[in-house]
């Protein structure tokens, strides 16, 4: 089977394990049988009620069985929950006679569970056969269809032969590997001049390592992909079937803005007492000068996922984020006891510190980083 194939295939599989083996193919006709049925049990005696009851019930279920008559001829693995679809909703409709005492007395309308049961049965088998077919072709793709097969089956029919067994091999052999690369940095800072202040001696394979082990490394079962870093690779001789490349890319880290202020303090300070023993108090008045130093980074992280077979580009994507920075300094002119501690601690840090670049880039990081995460995982999963 070619290989657009396994892949149209796969997404039937996978978009079909949406739908509920136990799905109700709800139209109005049954919701409107429902109602009538409900205001039948009040008002047995109303001829029009009792003419309106059976009428509905055979317009829903033609409905029904005429939607049958056509998932019938389908021939690709949807008509299964399609078909599932309409068999229940004829139960559901059956259940709602048989609840109703007035209504049961119109209608007799036949038990359709054992045709149900017999559909998953026959869905089972179906995509039991389809998964052992795909298990033929050794191309992993052809064992991710397997294992949604396999699934499927057992979703249909819990327990159908030695499913389980086939499902567990073929997400075995379906497993991808994954090569992530060290961050590396494109930005115009990275060789800035201006830049060079805060140092460039980011440790880029920090990420790298946090992906790596937060994605689940090599021993993962949360999902269908073993992650390595490239050197762990290396060194186990890993063959990749998929690289992801993080890189910096429209990083700003400007020099940091002084911005000068003043203002008054003062503070009612208690200086003793008095012959009757009430508080005397007096107001100490200072001036306080202030120097607020700041900036924002900023920065894209752009995250490209290759498949390394075809080459395919399978995933880019940027993600921004804003790192804010300040620190006050201060000096003071007047009574120091009209200061409060706050005020009394940024005098004492007269000396200000700028993050060095290992810093900002990791909060610009942290800030992105379940993005850039989920991306990797939803690229990845099959």
């Amino acid at each position: 089977m070619k290989a657009y194939m396994f892949l149209f295939m796969t997404l039937l599989i996978v978009s079909s394990c949406s739908s509920s083996r136990n799905s109700i193919a709800t139209t109005q006709e049954d919701k409107a049988l429902l109602s009538v049925v409900k205001k039948f049990d009040r008002k047995s005696t109303n001829i029009d009620l009792k003419e309106s009851v059976s009428a509905l019930y055979n317009e829903a279920a033609k409905i029904h069985l005429d939607k049958i008559d056509v998932y019938g001829t389908l021939q690709d693995a949807s008509r299964w929950d399609k078909l599932l679809g309409e068999y229940n909703a004829l139960q559901h409709l059956t259940d709602i006679i048989n609840q109703s005492s007035s209504a049961k007395k119109l209608i007799n309308p036949p038990s359709f569970i054992p045709r149900i049961e017999a559909l998953k049965i026959d869905a089972g088998e179906d995509f039991y056969a389809m998964g052992q077919d795909y298990m033929t072709d050794s191309q992993k793709i052809s064992y991710q269809a397997a294992y949604h097969a396999f699934e499927k089956a057992l979703q249909y029919s819990p327990g159908y032969k030695d499913a389980a067994q086939q499902k567990e091999r073929a997400y075995q052999r379906g497993l991808i590997t994954v090569i992530v690369n060290p961050v590396s940095d494109n930005s115009f800072y990275y060789n800035n001049i201006g830049y060079n202040r805060y140092g460039n001696s980011f440790n880029n394979d920090y990420m790298q390592r946090n992906l790596v082990n937060d994605l689940g490394g090599s021993y993962s079962r949360s999902g269908p992909a073993r992650f390595y870093s490239n050197w762990d690779a290396r060194r186990s001789e890993i063959v990749p079937d998929m690289v992801v490349d993080l890189t910096w890319v429209n990083l700003d880290i400007p020099q940091p803005f002084t911005s000068n202020y003043s203002r008054n303090v003062n503070k009612q300070i208690q200086i003793g007492t008095d012959t009757s023993g009430h508080a005397l108090y007096q107001t100490v008045t200072g001036t306080l000068y202030i120097a607020k130093h700041y900036f924002t980074a900023s920065g894209d992280l752009e995250t490209r996922i290759t498949d390394v077979n075809s080459q395919e580009l399978l995933g880019l994507r940027r993600f921004n984020s804003q790192f804010n920075w300040e620190q006050e300094t201060a000096t003071y002119r007047g009574d120091r006891r009209a200061l409060s501690g706050y005020e009394l601690s940024i005098i004492s840090n007269s000396r200000w510190q700028v993050p060095s670049k290992d810093q900002i880039l990791d909060e610009l990081y942290q800030r992105m980083y379940p993005q850039v995460k989920n991306e990797i995982y939803n690229t990845v999963r099959w």
